[in-house]
């Protein structure tokens, strides 16, 4: 706007509503009707003579309409044959009180030359967007380009595009920040994030409120490798957005780069782990390997996840939650050598939701193997708890030990105490084998286990009676014993006979 009032070809007069003079100028438009609203869209110079304001109910209604349309200015047109020759105070006092720039054009220019002046100065306007935007794009390749990886491009796209940036990894989790505080954003813009990295690499978002204007955009090609989060405290222009695509391009391309770097390490540390666990290494060039890994210096536990949906990118999440470990993932599951650490069973069961996991005891290089074996044992007994981890530590040491031997000896000894209770018809034997754990792990007590069960106390002393009388054995002192390890050792039996799978080789 500045700009056409400076002009001195144009002998452009302001005479009210210089307020306003800030507003750029998108188009320029002349009407002559009394309503030209509904051919206007807002940033216009509009042209007139004002013959027809009077049908408008008068130029402060006029003005005000195109004011409420969004025009940037008014210019009218003056002439002796026209209807004004000077702007009247019918134009400029509500001009000046809407603070709509209202501008005199003389006699001697004609608006096609506004028109033409107007056009020719957005035409170098755009181009002068464009060589900043292209100034801007060589900025940002060449922080693609040079060490610093997402943060430098980071660093370009705020200082270009006058920008807060935050990039986070694809769970959320911020890779990089400029300025370093902008990541305490993502607190209030957690609802928004969580749903882009929910909807994948397909997705984006936007969020306009106090004032602000952010951008979620995913990064990644095929799959979701983290997510741009930028903004300003002022609606964002096309050279920002525009640049933001570039920058998302260039991140992209980066986090695929480092994704592939991570993935060949992940393929490496998984074949070291599938060889320890294996026992192929003697104790000490274990000890070396574990080294390279990593988790030399400590004890260490193997983690057995079977039956893992989607193997590959469940291994990627796990390398990511647990960065000091290393891991195997295959179709038949997941395998883990982890740092003995507090804590540990409940960050596993908040990474693997929906999944039953068995940890095995703490080890030297030493003892990889047996780690593993307790892992799949304890997976055995507690198969019928469903999801969950499940420490091979916190198990009865009897009930480990029974895993170690021969599934057939086990269910022999299983067989001779609890098998007038098999002999019985269908479902009943079921039934009370079902009852006699629920009192055991009930510590005994009837009122637990009936509740359990669902059942009343008497029936549930009733089936005990039963029992009792079926195996010959008083559930009370050292028979309860004889029973409770025969329970044991059929369930270590089953677990032995189908153990959870290998790691692929």
């Amino acid at each position: 706007m500045h700009d056409m009032a400076a002009d001195a070809g144009l002998r452009l007069a302001v005479v009210a509503g210089r307020a306003g003079l800030g507003r750029r100028i998108r188009s320029a438009h002349v009407a002559e009707l009394p309503d030209p609203t509904p051919w206007l869209r807002g940033g216009e110079l509009l042209m007139t003579t004002g013959m027809r304001a009077g049908e408008a109910g008068g130029p402060a209604a006029f003005l005000r309409r195109l004011a409420d349309a969004g025009v940037a200015a008014v210019a009218l047109g003056l002439g002796s044959t026209l209807a004004y020759r000077r702007a009247p105070a019918a134009w400029t006092e509500p001009a000046e009180e809407l603070g709509l720039p209202l501008l005199e054009v003389p006699e001697e220019t004609p608006f096609i030359a506004v028109t033409d002046a107007v056009y020719r100065r957005l035409a170098e306007l755009r181009y002068g967007d464009v060589e900043h935007a292209l100034r801007a794009q060589r900025v940002l390749t060449g922080a693609a380009v040079r060490p610093g990886g997402v943060l430098a491009i980071a660093r370009g796209l705020a200082a270009e595009a006058g920008l807060w940036v935050v990039v986070t990894d694809r769970a959320g989790r911020p890779l990089a920040a400029v300025p370093q505080d902008a990541a305490g954003r993502l607190g209030a813009l957690g609802a928004d994030l969580a749903r882009v990295v929910r909807k994948g690499p397909h997705a984006s978002a936007r969020r306009t409120d106090g004032g602000d204007d952010v951008l979620f955009q995913p990064l990644g090609a095929g799959r979701l490798r983290g997510v741009l989060v930028c903004g300003a405290d002022a609606e964002l222009g096309a050279f920002q957005r525009m640049l933001i695509g570039s920058a998302v391009s260039l991140m992209s391309i980066e986090l695929e780069h480092r994704e592939a770097l991570a993935g060949a390490e992940r393929r490496r540390r998984a074949g070291l782990v599938r060889e320890l666990v294996a026992g192929r290494h003697a104790p000490d060039a274990a000890a070396g390997v574990l080294a390279s890994l990593g988790l030399g210096g400590g004890r260490v536990r193997v983690v057995v996840v079977p039956d893992v949906p989607d193997a590959a990118a469940r291994l990627e999440s796990f390398a990511e939650a647990f960065p000091g470990a290393a891991a195997a993932a295959d179709a038949s599951g997941l395998v883990a050598i982890m740092p003995e650490e507090d804590g540990l069973a409940k960050r596993l069961a908040a990474e693997l939701p929906g999944l039953a996991a068995g940890m095995g005891g703490p080890v030297g290089p030493d003892g990889l193997e047996l780690s593993l074996r307790q892992a799949r044992q304890v997976l055995a007994l507690e198969r019928r708890s469903g999801p969950g981890v499940y420490d091979a530590l916190a198990r009865p040491n009897f009930q480990m030990l029974l895993g170690l031997g021969p599934p057939a000896v086990l269910r022999a000894y299983a067989d001779a105490i609890l098998g007038p209770i098999d002999r019985l018809p269908k479902g009943r034997g079921d039934e009370l084998i079902r009852t006699l754990w629920a009192w055991i792990e009930a510590d005994c007590s009837y009122e637990r286990a009936a509740d359990r069960l669902g059942i009343h106390r008497h029936t549930l002393r009733e089936r005990l009676q039963r029992v009792e009388r079926l195996t010959g054995k008083r559930l009370a002192a050292r028979e309860l014993g004889d029973v409770w390890m025969a329970l044991a050792a059929r369930e270590a039996a089953d677990g032995a006979a189908a153990p959870a799978p290998e790691p692929g080789p």
